[in-house]
């Protein structure tokens, strides 16, 4: 589907909204969209499909875009699930719930919907509802992005002139604040996690502060303004011309709230980029997603990202996490004449690299195509950290795997990443966090060690479709290591219905979507084709990557190998000039020099 409008824009939010109408109670906020289970209760997880699409259907109804027969469906029930004597009752709220989480739609739901929703229920009703969302009032809220759901909270009750906590409002905003980088970045509760919970939590919110807020608290109203300002200067390096964005981190079930941030900007009046190019990115984000098989048999968004697929879920993924991706629509309830929908969509300039230390990472984006991003200093507590957050690069085109298993190369699935194991073992282990790191404007740096007695320190160097990797490795075990570079699509594992392009030292692959590339430049003995284990790759349900392979005995050595990734011509293999302890690289017109530790 190509979205140029909102029309268009209006029919593929009713094609994903839609056939959740079949799973509706009456007089009841649940909806049972699948069975598959997370570590919190089936009950709330039927709670949060039924908030989640409020992310959506509450703005929109505020503005008029969504049918308020329809409205009165969420109304009767929201009703309904604050009651505390209807058996349809939320419930208690308790420490760190998970329904705190799903707080923040209503809350913007309340707001935005005041007229039409608040102001025509009964005094019972609207004490109800108050009590509910009090709740987070009085119990624990995890000290990263979810401090925002208070204070939405705590903000609606300002609008809607009713009791709220002064004391928590200002102890949530200064947590936010202690979080804050530069150049717009935030961590999120942690230093190492700097992914899509920036744009899609601490800046969505962020916005809807400034622009609830603004008369009553300029201060900060404008420090978020400022900040979502800085960020969108290197955010718009993330995505594709294509509309996709580099996948990265965890959540990423959530799909195309990868572009909520640009539809708050809109939404909030608040231009971080021309109009023109924030509708560029937007609708070709909306248009990419619309291709790809996201819903299952009865139209419901599915667990995956390209489609659906468990293993890279998270433990939070119910069947109906998905509809945080409903955070994007709320560019449908921007007025309709409002500038966004009148302007000519205009592809945004951007350069070949980005350096944004920031966030500890590297960007290149060859004219807007095939995002590829080289982040070092990342990890998550959550399940799959080394392949959402410790591979060597990141792409928008030849998205990432999360392995199976650790029982060799298919199982592992080790694209971008060096996979090391035992001599005369199948166990193979990648980077998760460094030990130390670093980023300049022309490679990432990082030591770590996969086994005890194995240091090694990679050096990644980008030049632009190619890409060197420097492997320095002191072990005192024998030792086995591949280094995997891009995935690419296939159509299924058999390795005799591919052609495998070979010369020396270097093997390739073209599909549809692109070609992607290994070569041996020093150390080791073949280049291997991995068919990794069906629905590893987050798009590719097949996939295969070319893996750099040798065997290393005790002892210090050096491994460098070259990694391509194009949809377009492939340019030739950089080369080296390696003279003592330095090691010069050369692509093209470019090169880099290097000092070496060994």
């Amino acid at each position: 589907m190509i979205i140029q409008t909102k029309e268009d824009l209006l029919s593929y939010f009713h094609q994903l909204f839609d056939p959740t109408k079949k799973y509706r109670q009456e007089k009841n906020g649940r909806l049972e969209l699948g069975t598959s289970a997370t570590h919190y209760s089936d009950d709330q997880a039927q709670i949060e499909g039924f908030l989640r699409l409020l992310w959506a259907a509450g703005p929109m109804a505020g503005n008029g875009s969504f049918d308020l027969k329809d409205f009165d469906y969420f109304k009767k029930a929201i009703i309904a699930s604050t009651d505390p004597e209807n058996p349809a009752y939320w419930g208690e709220v308790h420490d760190f719930d998970q329904l705190i989480v799903e707080m923040a739609a209503l809350s913007v739901t309340l707001i935005e919907t005041k007229k039409i929703f608040w102001d025509t229920l009964n005094p019972d009703q609207q004490k109800n509802l108050y009590n509910w969302l009090n709740q987070v009032n009085s119990v624990g809220v995890h000290g990263n992005n979810w401090r925002f759901f208070r204070i939405l909270v705590n903000v609606t009750f300002q609008k809607l002139k009713q009791p709220y906590s002064q004391d928590w409002l200002e102890k949530d905003l200064a947590q936010i604040d202690s979080q804050y980088q530069k150049d717009g970045w935030y961590f999120d509760g942690s230093e190492h996690q700097q992914d899509y919970y920036i744009p899609w939590a601490f800046h969505y919110y962020g916005l809807l502060y400034a622009h609830y807020m603004k008369q009553e608290d300029p201060k900060h109203a404008q420090l978020f303004t400022a900040r979502a300002k800085e960020f969108a200067k290197s955010f718009v390096y993330w995505f594709d011309n294509d509309g996709s964005a580099v996948a990265f981190g965890r959540s990423l079930t959530y799909r195309f709230a990868q572009g909520a941030f640009w539809s708050a900007c809109v939404f909030c009046d608040v231009e971080v980029l021309p109009l023109e190019q924030i509708k560029y990115l937007l609708l070709q984000h909306f248009s990419y997603w619309s291709t790809l098989p996201i819903q299952k048999n009865d139209g419901i968004l599915s667990i995956g990202y390209g489609y659906e697929d468990f293993y890279m879920a998270e433990q939070y993924n119910s069947p109906g996490s998905p509809y945080w991706a409903f955070k994007s629509f709320l560019i449908l309830a921007v007025p309709e004449d409002h500038p966004f929908w009148k302007v000519t969509a205009m592809r945004p300039k951007r350069q070949e690299k980005y350096f944004l230390p920031a966030a500890n990472m590297l960007i290149t984006n060859q004219a807007g195509e095939n995002v590829q991003l080289f982040p070092v200093n990342q990890n998550s507590p959550q399940i799959h950290a080394a392949e959402k957050y410790g591979k060597l690069v990141y792409s928008s085109r030849f998205s990432f795997s999360v392995g199976k298993g650790p029982r060799g190369l298919e199982q592992g699935a080790f694209d971008n990443s060096l996979a090391v194991a035992e001599a005369g073992t199948e166990y193979y282990f990648s980077k998760e966090l460094p030990s130390t790191y670093e980023v300049t404007p022309e490679f990432t740096k990082q030591t770590w060690s996969p086994l005890p007695g194995v240091e090694i320190t990679t050096t990644v160097v980008p030049f632009g479709t190619w890409h060197v990797r420097v492997h320095e490795i002191n072990t005192a075990r024998a030792l086995k290591v591949a280094d995997g570079g891009f995935s690419n699509r296939t159509f299924n594992g058999h390795d005799n219905d591919y052609e495998i392009s070979e010369l020396l030292d270097e093997k390739s692959f073209t599909s549809e979507v692109g070609t992607t590339a290994a070569a041996n430049i020093f150390g080791y003995e073949e280049i291997q084709t991995i068919f990794s284990e069906p629905n590893s790759n987050l798009i590719f349900p097949h996939a295969l990557y070319m893996a750099a392979t040798t065997n290393l005995p005790v002892g210090r050595h050096v491994l460098i190998s070259a990694h391509l990734a194009t949809i377009g011509e492939a340019t030739s293999v950089p080369t080296i000039d390696w003279r003592g302890k330095k090691l010069t690289i050369t692509a093209g017109d470019q090169s880099v020099t290097l000092e070496q530790k060994n």
